[in-house]
């Protein structure tokens, strides 16, 4: 499978859950599938562009602020978020910020692309 098709389905596993999680108000797991979610669309792009991703938050949003500052706005704002995901008690409001903002980048990187499931 190629790094491209396997970035995609994780990307798709991801939001997948993140939804079922959202459904069912379980706020913390959506919004740390959420920002998987939004990751795995980063690293796309990164790879598309520039044939890498980042090892790491850290390398990823140099390539982000570099390449692609719009995504590095979007998941440097959400970073504190999913890292808040781990230990405190995440409300409805912030899991709905994180769910339409990673649904607006998916709908503006890949309106043209196809996302589906690659299994």
């Amino acid at each position: 499978m190629k790094e491209s098709d396997i970035i995609k389905k994780n990307f798709n596993e991801y939001l997948d859950i993140a939804k079922y999680s959202f459904k069912n108000r379980k706020f913390n797991a959506a919004v740390t599938l959420y920002y998987k979610a939004l990751v795995e669309l980063c690293d796309l792009v990164l790879f598309e562009k520039t044939d890498k991703i980042g090892a790491n938050h850290t390398e990823r949003f140099k390539l982000l602020e570099q390449f692609e500052p719009i995504l590095y706005n979007i998941a440097s704002k959400l970073f504190k978020f999913y890292r808040d995901s781990y230990n405190k008690e995440i409300s409805e409001t912030i899991a709905k910020i994180i769910k339409e903002n990673v649904e607006n980048a998916k709908e503006k990187y890949f309106k043209n692309k196809d996302m589906d499931k690659k299994e």
